[in-house]
C-alpha cells in the first residue's frame, strides 16, 4: 500500500495498534510504548495483553508530549554547543517538528501538509527580504509551529462546515496564545513563540489577540501572515473550494497596506511570479 494512502487509512481508524499509531505519528514502537508506559498517551488492553490507543484520544494528549520532547531536543543541541553551529542537530530537530505537525494535521479539521508550505512561502519571502541566517531560523521554527495551539481548539469547532458564530470565532482566535503558553518556556523557542502570538496581527492593527500595528508586529509574523492567508486561499477546506493561484494573488494586493504588510506582499508576489 503506497504511504499516503495507508496514512489516510490510519486517520480514519478509531483504534489503534502500537505499531499504527507509530507509523502515524512517524516515531518508532519503542517510542510509543514508552509515551504509555509514562502515561502520556492514554491505552486499554486487549484480553491478548496488547495496548491499543483510540484515535479520538491521540491529539489532546501530544501537547504535552510535543512539548516535553521540544525541550529535550533544545537540551541537546545546547549540549551540543547550540544550534545555529550545528547543521546536522538543527535538521534532526525540525525533523522531530515535522513528525508531530504530520500527526496534528491528521486531524480531518487540519489542511494536510498547511504548516510545511506557510514555512516554504515565509522562508522564501524571508530571502526576497534579505533577512539574516538567525532570522530565517527563527522564522523556520515559528512557521511550522504557528498552528500548533489548535490542539486546544475543538476540532467540531475548526471542522466546521460553513460560518462559525461569534463564540466560537472568539475560541480559535485564542490558538496563537495558546501557543505562545505551549512554548515560551522552551530556551530555543522563546522568539519564535513571540512571532507566533503575533502572526494574526493586520498591519491596520484591527487583528489579534494585541492589536498591534504596522512596524509594532514584529516582521516574522507579518511574514508568517502573508504565507498562511496565500495557502489558506488556495487550499480546500471543509466549507469552500480552493481558489485559484491568480485570484488569490489579487487578494493579496487588495490587503497590503490594509490586512497585510505591503513589502512582504511584494516579496511574496516576487517568488510567485518564478
Amino acid at each position: 500500500m503506497p504511504l499516503k494512502n495507508n496514512a489516510d487509512h490510519l486517520i480514519q481508524k478509531e483504534i489503534l495498534t502500537t505499531k499504527e499509531t507509530a507509523q502515524l505519528l512517524r516515531v518508532t514502537v519503542q517510542t510509543i510504548k514508552n509515551y504509555i508506559y509514562q502515561k502520556k498517551i492514554p491505552s486499554f488492553k486487549t484480553p491478548g495483553g496488547h495496548h491499543r490507543i483510540l484515535r479520538k484520544d491521540l491529539m489532546p494528549c501530544l501537547k504535552g508530549v510535543l512539548v516535553d520532547e521540544l525541550k529535550n531536543g533544545a537540551d541537546l543541541i545546547y549540549r551540543s554547543n547550540g544550534l545555529l553551529e550545528n547543521r546536522r542537530l538543527y535538521s534532526l530537530y525540525l525533523s522531530t517538528i515535522k513528525a508531530f505537525l504530520n500527526a496534528f494535521e491528521a486531524r480531518e479539521a487540519i489542511t494536510p501538509g498547511h504548516s510545511e508550505r506557510v514555512r516554504r512561502y515565509a522562508l522564501a519571502v524571508a530571502e526576497n527580504l534579505k533577512l539574516s541566517d538567525k532570522e530565517k531560523e527563527e522564522l523556520e521554527l515559528a512557521s511550522l509551529l504557528h498552528d500548533i495551539g489548535k490542539i486546544g481548539i475543538s476540532e467540531q469547532i475548526l471542522g466546521k462546515p460553513g460560518p462559525l458564530t461569534a463564540q466560537e470565532f472568539s475560541q480559535v482566535k485564542r490558538h496563537p496564545e495558546i501557543a505562545e503558553q505551549m512554548l515560551k518556556d522552551i530556551d530555543f523557542l522563546k522568539k519564535p513563540s513571540q512571532l507566533i502570538r503575533h502572526h494574526h496581527e493586520r498591519y491596520d492593527g484591527r487583528g489579534y489577540p494585541d492589536g498591534l500595528k504596522a512596524e509594532q508586529i514584529p516582521l516574522g509574523a507579518r511574514i508568517i501572515f502573508v504565507a498562511e492567508v496565500y495557502d489558506t486561499l488556495t487550499s480546500r477546506s471543509s466549507y469552500r473550494p480552493a481558489c485559484p493561484p491568480q485570484e488569490a494573488i489579487r487578494e493579496l494586493k487588495k490587503s497590503a497596506g490594509k490586512q497585510l504588510d505591503a513589502e512582504a506582499v511584494k516579496a511574496m508576489l516576487k517568488f510567485l511570479k518564478k
